[in-house]
C-alpha cells in the first residue's frame, strides 16, 4: 500500500477517522455485538453513549460504527447532529425524507394519509417515523454532539427510542462531552441509567504507539524505537496529538524520497518537533481563550497546580483548587458553576464510576501553569 497524499495516511482533523483506530477494541467488540442483534432482527438490550473530552476520538468512533453497521452488517444508518434537528419536525424530516416516505408500507405505521410532504403538512409522530424505518430495515441512529440537544427534541427522541427499541431492531447511539449525562438528565427520562456507557479518553502508551506505527508499516515505513517512544510520550496519548505527530513525521521523511526505503529516526522526530509544538500550542490557546471568556483562567491554573503531583483529584481536592483560583470570597454556587464549565470543556472529567477527576489533556495543564499567574501570588495579574 502506498499513499501519494502529502499528509500521508494520518488525519489530524475534527472527527476524521484515523488510519488505524487503536485502543478502542473493547468498544468495537461491544458495538459489533449490538449490531449482530440488529442484523437478526432483534432489539438490542439498551442504547449506547460515548462520552469524553474533545479530541479523544468520539466522532471518529462514530464514523467507524457507521461504516461497520452499513458495510459489514447491512444495516440502515442515519447519522445526525443536533444542529440538523433543532425541532421534532426537522428530526422526522431527516428520518423520513419525501422519497423514502413514499416507499414505506402503509400498513406498517399508525399514521393516516401517507401523503405527508415536509413543510406542508403535520409530520407523523417521531416514534411512528422511527418504527416505520426500523420495520423496513434494522436501523441505527447515530447522534453526535448530544450535549447540545434541545431539551424538547431530546426528550422526544429518548422516549421514542425506548418505545421503539422494545420491539423493533433499532439502536440509538449518542456521543457527547463529559457533561452529557447532566444534559440528558434534564429531559426527564431514565435513558442514562439504562444505556451502555463508554468513557472515551486518552490512549495508553501501547495503543498510542500502535496508532503511529501500524499506518507507517502499511506504507512500508519503519520507525526506530526511540523515535516512536518520543512521539508517544509527547502526545500524552491524546488522539488528536497522535495524529499531529503522524502528519509531521510524514512531511519530514516520506515525500522527500518516495522511491527509497524509508525509516524514521530520532533525528527526524527532532526536526519535526517545532512544527508539532506550534500546532499543539495553537490548540492550547483556543482552550485558554475559552476559559478567559468565562473568567476561569485562575481557577484552571489552580486546578493545574493541584494535578502537578497527582494523577487524580477527588471531589474535595477539585473543589479546594477551584476555590483557591476564584478566591476565598467566592460562593459555593460559583464553585459548582466553575466545576460544571471545566467539565463541559473537558478540562477535567470523570472517566470511571468512582468520584475521581482526571485531566482531559495533562499537557494543557503545563501550558496553563506557564501562562497564567499563580493565584497564590497576590502580586500577579492576568495579562
Amino acid at each position: 500500500m502506498t499513499t501519494n497524499d502529502a499528509l500521508g495516511p494520518f488525519r489530524a482533523g475534527p472527527g476524521s477517522l484515523p488510519p488505524y483506530l487503536a485502543g478502542r477494541e473493547a468498544e468495537q467488540t461491544a458495538c459489533r455485538a449490538f449490531l449482530s442483534e440488529l442484523r437478526y432482527g432483534r432489539p438490542p438490550p439498551r442504547e449506547i453513549v460515548f462520552y469524553g473530552p474533545r479530541g479523544n476520538g468520539k466522532t471518529a468512533l462514530l464514523a467507524w460504527l457507521q461504516k461497520e453497521a452499513a458495510s459489514n452488517f447491512g444495516l440502515d444508518v442515519v447519522r445526525l447532529t443536533p444542529a440538523a434537528a433543532r425541532t421534532e419536525t426537522k428530526l422526522v424530516e431527516r428520518l423520513l425524507p419525501a422519497s423514502r416516505w413514499q416507499r414505506l408500507a402503509p400498513e406498517r405505521i399508525s399514521v393516516s394519509g401517507l401523503t405527508w410532504r415536509p413543510g406542508e403538512e403535520r409530520p407523523p409522530p417521531l416514534d411512528a417515523a422511527l418504527a416505520a424505518r426500523a420495520e423496513k430495515k434494522p436501523l441505527v441512529l447515530v447522534l453526535d454532539e448530544a450535549h447540545t440537544l434541545e431539551e424538547e427534541v431530546g426528550g422526544a427522541l429518548l422516549n421514542a427510542s425506548q418505545q421503539v427499541g422494545r420491539d423493533l431492531p433499532f439502536l440509538l447511539v449518542l456521543a457527547g462531552t463529559p457533561d452529557v449525562q447532566a444534559r440528558l438528565g434534564t429531559m426527564n427520562v431514565t435513558f442514562w441509567n439504562r444505556a451502555e456507557r463508554y468513557p472515551i479518553g486518552r490512549l495508553d502508551s501501547e495503543a498510542a504507539a500502535a496508532a503511529l506505527q501500524r499506518p507507517l508499516e502499511d506504507e512500508n515505513i519503519g520507525i526506530d524505537e526511540d523515535a516512536l517512544d518520543h512521539m508517544t510520550s509527547d502526545s500524552h496519548g491524546y488522539p488528536y496529538f497522535v495524529q499531529l505527530w503522524g502528519e509531521a513525521v510524514w512531511r519530514q521523511v516520506c515525500p522527500a524520497a518516495p522511491e527509497m526505503p524509508r525509516r524514521i529516526a530520532r533525528t527526524d522526530v527532532g526536526a519535526a518537533q517545532a512544527g508539532v509544538d506550534r500546532r499543539k500550542n495553537g490548540y492550547y490557546l483556543e482552550r485558554y481563550d475559552e476559559l478567559m471568556e468565562r473568567d476561569l483562567l485562575r481557577a484552571a491554573r489552580a486546578v493545574a497546580g493541584a494535578f502537578e503531583d497527582r494523577a487524580l483529584l477527588d471531589d474535595e481536592q477539585l473543589k479546594a483548587a477551584i476555590r483557591r483560583g476564584l478566591g476565598e470570597t467566592c460562593t459555593p454556587e460559583r464553585i459548582a458553576e466553575a466545576r460544571t464549565v471545566l467539565r463541559h470543556l473537558g478540562y477535567v472529567w470523570r472517566p470511571e464510576v468512582e468520584p475521581a477527576w482526571e485531566a482531559g489533556i495533562p499537557s494543557l495543564m503545563d501550558y496553563m501553569q506557564a501562562y497564567v499567574p499563580d493565584p497564590a501570588d497576590s502580586r500577579a495579574s492576568l495579562p
